[in-house]
């Protein structure tokens, strides 16, 4: 970024970038740990308040500060923009992105922010340069759009269930359609059930693990019955 851009882009926002303000110092981390799994998703079109997104999934921003996210971006194009007409990024970032697009002439992909959200916080799943300018210059809103991950209890406890049996459950990345082939992965054993038993059928989950469970116990039982024949010889060969 340009040392002149950033200093006058600082200048007209009342920084002091040798003693920046707080919001300007939080780390981009703030984002708490829970299993996708265990909540429901729902995908919305809404308006956010930027300084409620305190988190980013890429890397190279995510351990770093806000200002220092921010000057890492490398954004001299939006600094010399907001210079000129600061009224452009108070409309383009609170407009949908089909608005955008007739805005700057760009395609969808670079107009769109994608964020999670999760009991209140949120995160940037793509977007991050526009939302990094967004909270550094004080925008009151930008719209995105949100996955909101719900916590469900129905889920949470089955998660806790399959846990209880070394199994993990997650969102498949292989095939979000297949529950069969996430559980053959983690236990390399296939459990002759449909080939789309799907994440979001919670009895057909339910169906798997009572069929794995009677599978393990068969097969405890049968290691107890094969240690006590085995102590049996012990006693009559071994005496």
């Amino acid at each position: 970024m340009e040392t002149n851009d950033v200093a006058k882009f600082y200048q007209k926002l009342e920084i002091d970038r040798n003693n920046p303000k707080d919001y300007l110092l939080k780390k981009m981390n703030d984002w708490p740990e829970f299993q996708s799994f265990c909540c429901t998703k729902t995908k919305v079109e809404k308006l956010v308040n930027p300084q409620q997104i305190n988190s980013t999934l890429h890397s190279k921003y995510s351990d770093c500060s806000l200002i220092e996210a921010f000057e890492k971006s490398n954004q001299p194009g939006r600094c010399r923009k907001f210079l000129d007409n600061p009224s452009y990024f108070l409309k383009y970032l609170k407009s949908s992105p089909e608005q955008r697009v007739k805005m700057n002439g760009r395609g969808m992909g670079g107009n769109t922010i994608i964020l999670s959200e999760y009991k209140e916080k949120f995160s940037i799943r793509d977007g991050n340069h526009r939302v990094l300018f967004a909270k550094v210059a004080r925008i009151p809103l930008v719209y995105a759009t949100v996955t909101v991950y719900t916590p469900d209890s129905k889920r949470t406890d089955l998660f806790r269930r399959a846990k209880a049996m070394g199994i993990i459950l997650k969102d498949y990345g292989g095939n979000p359609n297949s529950c069969a082939a996430y559980l053959a992965d983690q236990l390399e054993y296939n459990p002759r059930c449909e080939p789309f038993r799907t994440f979001e059928d919670l009895q057909n989950i339910e169906a798997s693990l009572l069929e794995i469970q009677k599978e393990l116990s068969q097969i405890q039982t049968n290691k107890s019955q094969e240690s006590k024949i085995r102590q049996m010889f012990n006693k009559i060969f071994f005496r």
